[in-house]
């Protein structure tokens, strides 16, 4: 039997212990860092007290993101699915992603009604402060003073185009993080949103307004952070859609390569998903 339970009600080396079980069987699971999960909405999965499964999920604009693991010895056992209907919201969209070449992964979810919205690369910068390209001096860049209203304007300059910032709310009171916004002629034009993650700064959300494109405003907010890697000795993380061949060809520009590929599925709203194996 199966039970649901949130992730604080048991030890947090319990939790750890599930978490690496699956990411040492899996080569195609990113490890996570159990303290990551507790700061989400966190729940396990026991069977006869021991802890076999454990999801989080977080807010996406109107969105859920859910992400889950299980331990490989009880998959196809009706564990995922416990979860997922448990962090199902039955008038949310739900997202999740997984590595592109993960066929396991792409089976469950297809099979409880996702759909691909897209692949995104993942891309890389590291270098030497020497090493970072020149930006245009079309714009001055500030810090964000309120992290609302940079997300803000983060969301209106980027529109409806895909993928989505990632950069919500909780993420800016839980790390450490660059808030950049960039002025033309002392107006907004563009803003940037980044968080420290071990040896890298990832880019949570990086975007233009329409009438600002073109001058260099997001190459300088790009170089910005990336002179600030570098003087750190850190690198740069960012995503891009597999078939946006322009901006593919703009992070080349600036020296980023792509090390992974992620595949990102969506379900629309809908009443939570009837038991069955998983």
């Amino acid at each position: 039997m199966v039970t649901i339970a949130p992730a604080s009600t048991v030890s947090p080396a319990a939790l750890a212990d599930c978490l690496h079980a699956t990411a040492r069987r899996d080569p195609l699971v990113i490890p996570v860092d159990p303290a990551e999960v507790l700061a989400q909405e966190a729940f396990v999965a026991t069977v006869d007290d021991q802890v076999v499964g454990v999801a989080w999920w977080r807010s996406v604009g109107r969105a859920r993101e859910v992400e889950a693991r299980v331990r490989p010895e009880c998959r196809r056992k009706g564990v995922g699915q416990a979860l997922l209907e448990h962090l199902s919201g039955a008038d949310e969209e739900l997202l999740c992603s997984f590595d592109a070449g993960h066929p396991r992964a792409r089976r469950f979810v297809e099979r409880r009604g996702f759909t691909l919205e897209g692949v995104v690369f993942f891309q890389r910068w590291d270098g030497q402060p020497a090493d970072v390209p020149r930006a245009f001096p079309s714009c001055t860049l500030h810090d964000g003073e309120d992290a609302g209203t940079v997300l803000d304007l983060l969301q209106t300059a980027h529109g409806d185009a895909w993928p989505p910032p990632v950069a919500a709310a909780a993420d800016l009171r839980r790390r450490e993080v660059v808030l950049r916004v960039a002025r033309v002629e002392g107006r907004p034009a563009g803003a940037l949103v980044a968080w420290r993650d071990d040896d890298v700064w990832t880019i949570g959300g990086l975007a233009v307004l329409p009438a600002q494109r073109g001058r260099g405003v997001g190459r300088a907010l790009c170089c910005d952070l990336m002179r600030r890697a570098a003087e750190e000795g850190r690198g740069v993380v960012l995503r891009v859609h597999h078939a946006d061949e322009g901006q593919q060809s703009w992070t080349q520009g600036l020296g980023f390569w792509t090390y992974r590929s992620w595949a990102c599925y969506r379900r629309p709203p809908r009443r939570r998903l009837s038991a069955s194996s998983a």
